[in-house]
C-alpha cells in the first residue's frame, strides 16, 4: 500500500489524465470540422496537432499511441463509398489491399508519432529546449507527410506519390500560416504543462487517488456516467440518421444499398465524434472534482505544520486500517503519539517564535524518518501522532525513533536541546484508530511519569525482533 503524508504529495503515476484528454480529443478533432479546415483559398488539417502535444507534453510511448489512434480515425474516415480514389487507398475495405491500408494509415501515423516524440524528447534535453521544441513541431507536418509517402510509395506505387515530395506543399498559401498556428499551440501548450500551477493540479489530482478519498463511490458515479453518456451519444446519432431518411422520404428519394452503407457509416462516424466530445467533458469534470477535493481537504490541514490535523489524520487513519494487510500475529504496523517534553517552558521561556520552530521541526524530523511508512498527524499543541503501516520490530522503530531524534537536533542547533516522550502501541486488527490513540496516550502518560525522554511500548512489542 502507498501512503503519502499530508504535506507533500509527490506525483508518483503518469499523467494519465492529460493523455487520455489527447485521446478523446484526437478522435474528436477526427470525427469532427476541426480536424479539417477548409475555406477557400486555405485548407489546413489539424488532426495530428494532439499527436505533437502528446510527444511534447508526455513522451514518445504516448505520442505514438496517440497517433495510432490518429490512423484508426483515418481509416474509418477513409472507409465510405463517397471518398476520393485518393483517400480510399487508406481504408482496407476499398483499397483492394488490406494490409496495405493497415499498414499505411494505422503504422504510418504511430511511426509518426514515434519519431516526433523522440525529437522532443532530444530536444527538451538540449541547451535550448524551447527552440527545439518550436523546431519539431515545424518539421512535424513533414514528418507526418513523409511517413504517409514512404509506405504509398512502396504500396501504392500508382498513387505517384514518393518520400521526394514531402515538401512540396511548402509553397502553398496556406503553409506559414499553419506552421505559425501549430507552433504557437504546440509550444504554449509545453509552457503551461511546465508551470507551476499545472503541475500542483496535476499533483493534486493524483494526491486525491493516492488518498482513495471516496473511490469506491466516486467509481461508481463516473461508470455510471459513462454509461449516460453512450446511451445519450447512440440515442442522437440515430436520432439525427432517423431524421434524415425522413428528409428523403419526404423529397422522394428512394434507398440504395450504396445509401444504406453509407448512411451507417456517417451514423457511427457521429457517433464517435458525440462520444469523443463526451469524453473530453468527462475528463475535464474529473479533473476539476478531484481538484476540488484536494483543496478541501488540504484546507482541513494543520496550518502550522502541514500535517494532517485531527479530523483528517483520524479520519485518513481509519480508511488505512481497513485497508492493512495484517500478519499472522494480528499485527499489521503501529501507532505512536510523541510530546515535546516541557513544551509550555520552551513558549514561556523563549517565546512562542521558538515555540513554532520547535514544532515544525518536529514534523519535518516526523516526516523524513516515519512519513515513508505512514501518516503523520498533529492533533494540537505539542502532541504529535503516526500510523506507521508496516510491522517494524521494537527495535526498528527505536531506530527510526532515534534518527528521528537526531534531525530534529540538527534542525534546532541553535536553540536550547530538548526531550521527547513517545508512546507506541501495535497496530491490531481487532483495534479501531480510536482505540490505538487510547492506548497509545496512556503508554505516552508512563513515559513521562517514569522521567520523560522515554519511549513506552504496547505489551506485543516485548521479546520482539
Amino acid at each position: 500500500m502507498t501512503v503519502c503524508s499530508a504535506k507533500e504529495h509527490k506525483v508518483t503515476e503518469g499523467n494519465r489524465y492529460i493523455f487520455g484528454f489527447l485521446i478523446a480529443l484526437e478522435l474528436f478533432m477526427s470525427f469532427s470540422f476541426l480536424g479539417y479546415i477548409h475555406i477557400e483559398p486555405i485548407s489546413m488539417t489539424f488532426s495530428y496537432i494532439p499527436v505533437l502535444i502528446a510527444g511534447c507534453v508526455l513522451g514518445p510511448k504516448e505520442s505514438t499511441i496517440t497517433g495510432t489512434v490518429f490512423g484508426l480515425a483515418s481509416m474509418w474516415k477513409a472507409s465510405a463509398l463517397y471518398v476520393t480514389r485518393g483517400d480510399a487507398i487508406f481504408s482496407p475495405f476499398m483499397s483492394g489491399k488490406p494490409v496495405a491500408s493497415i499498414l499505411m494509415s494505422v503504422v504510418a501515423r504511430a511511426l509518426f508519432g514515434f519519431l516526433v516524440g523522440v525529437l522532443y524528447k532530444l530536444a527538451k534535453k538540449s541547451r535550448f529546449p524551447k527552440t527545439g521544441i518550436v523546431l519539431v513541431t515545424t518539421v512535424g507536418r513533414a514528418i507526418h507527410t513523409f511517413c504517409v509517402y514512404l509506405f504509398m510509395g512502396v504500396f501504392f506505387p500508382e498513387m505517384g506519390h514518393t518520400v521526394a515530395d514531402t515538401l512540396k506543399e511548402t509553397d502553398q498559401l496556406d503553409y506559414l500560416f499553419f506552421i505559425v498556428i501549430v507552433d504557437s499551440v504546440v509550444l504554449l501548450t509545453y509552457l503551461f504543462s511546465r508551470s507551476r500551477y499545472m503541475r500542483n493540479f496535476i499533483s493534486h489530482i493524483q494526491s486525491v487517488d493516492q488518498m482513495d478519498i471516496d473511490r469506491a463511490s466516486r467509481r461508481r458515479k463516473m461508470n455510471l456516467l459513462f454509461v449516460l453518456v453512450i446511451i445519450a451519444a447512440v440515442s442522437v446519432a440515430v436520432y439525427f440518421t432517423n431524421r434524415i431518411g425522413r428528409v428523403m422520404e419526404n423529397y422522394g428519394l428512394a434507398w440504395s444499398t450504396e445509401m444504406s452503407y453509407d448512411l451507417m457509416h456517417l451514423q457511427i462516424q457521429f457517433l464517435f465524434g458525440v462520444i469523443s466530445l463526451a469524453m473530453l467533458v468527462i475528463i475535464v469534470l474529473t479533473m476539476n472534482q478531484k481538484n476540488s477535493i484536494y483543496l478541501y481537504y488540504e484546507a482541513r490541514l494543520d496550518g502550522l505544520t502541514g500535517l494532517y490535523s485531527r479530523q483528517q489524520f483520524f479520519q485518513r487513519g481509519e480508511e488505512i486500517l481497513r485497508q492493512m494487510e495484517y500478519g499472522r500475529n494480528g499485527i499489521g504496523g503501529c501507532f505512536l503519539i510523541l510530546d515535546v517534553d516541557d513544551f509550555k517552558e520552551i513558549n514561556d521561556q523563549y517565546g512562542h517564535p521558538v515555540g513554532d520552530k520547535v514544532l515544525k521541526a518536529v514534523a519535518a524530523g516526523l516526516e523524513n524518518t516515519v512519513g515513508n511508512h505512514g501518516i503523520i498527524g498533529r492533533l494540537g499543541g505539542d502532541e504529535f501522532v503516526a500510523l506507521v503501516v508496516e510491522p517494524f520490530p521494537q527495535k526498528e522503530i527505536e531506530n527510526l525513533l532515534d534518527r528521528m531524534k537526531k534531525n530534529i537536533a540538527e534542525k534546532l542547533a541553535d536553540e536550547e536541546p530538548m526531550t521527547f516522550s513517545v508512546g507506541v502501541i501495535p497496530a491490531e486488527k481487532q483495534y479501531n484508530i480510536d482505540e490505538l490513540y487510547r492506548n497509545a496516550d496512556r503508554l505516552l502518560y508512563e513515559a513521562k511519569k517514569h522521567g520523560k525522554n522515554r519511549t513506552a511500548f504496547g505489551y506485543r512489542f516485548r521479546g520482539t525482533d
